[in-house]
């Protein structure tokens, strides 16, 4: 949802140039990227998608992972550092919620090639909305959602542990529907994006942009808002997940 978000902030011709590389990136690895435009309730944003031959899916070790992610920023032109911070804090988190080294640690979920893509475009978009120097990023309290969520280890409590240790630091909120709302990706982009964390909505913004997400929460599509507020982008974050 982070990454659509972004995307629909951009202006027509770097939307078009990004979702471009993101499709040949996924193409590359035999993924099918899928962005679209979405409304429900009157609102109108982006969601993203990906689509691949069944195969089976291994874990990815932390050299994997960060080759992967160093060929996906190369293909994308990206000189950002913001990708290999977002593994970093996926991989120290990981590593402390299983105490393990960190070199130690292979990624299930987040190890694949539609995480990865993730991860190397938020990199490369949030590069280009802050060009100009003077931006930050402002994040809302966090929802994590309640429950119990399945992965590859099998059912944990939400927020899973790596997410716990992730969320230290970080102004969060389980909300009132259960499921996931905010998966370690997503908190990871977060910490590493973020500057400061406020609930107060700008009054006065240029351009706004939702990222949908594919569950439904409450009934509502999950979804994080971007408000492009004068030199600021303040993050109203309703659930961030990755997709």
């Amino acid at each position: 949802m982070l990454l659509a978000a972004m995307i629909g902030l951009l202006d027509d011709s770097a939307r078009r140039r990004t979702t471009d590389l993101l499709g040949l990136v996924s193409q590359r690895r035999d993924v099918t990227f899928h962005i679209e435009e979405m409304e429900e309730n009157h609102e109108k944003g982006l969601g993203i998608s990906y689509t691949r031959p069944d195969a089976p899916q291994r874990e990815a070790s932390y050299d994997e992972c960060f080759g992967r992610l160093g060929e996906m920023e190369k293909e994308l032109g990206s000189s950002s550092a913001v990708g290999k911070k977002i593994l970093t804090n996926i991989f120290e988190a990981e590593a402390e919620a299983h105490r393990l080294p960190v070199r130690d640690v292979h990624l299930h979920e987040i190890g694949r090639t539609q995480a990865m893509t993730n991860i190397a475009g938020i990199g490369f978009v949030s590069a280009l909305l802050s060009r100009d120097g003077d931006e930050e990023f402002v994040c809302s309290t966090i929802t994590t959602g309640r429950g119990v969520v399945v992965v590859s280890h099998g059912a944990i409590r939400i927020p899973a542990p790596a997410s716990a240790f992730l969320l230290r630091g970080l102004k969060n909120e389980q909300g009132s529907s259960p499921g996931e709302r905010a998966t370690p990706t997503g908190i990871a982009a977060v910490k590493t994006l973020v500057s400061t964390q406020s609930d107060v909505v700008p009054d006065r913004f240029s351009r706004k942009s939702i990222g949908f997400g594919t569950k439904r929460f409450g009934g509502r599509l999950g979804r994080t808002t971007l408000y492009k507020a004068r030199n600021d982008l303040t993050t109203k974050a309703q659930g961030i997940s990755n997709e």
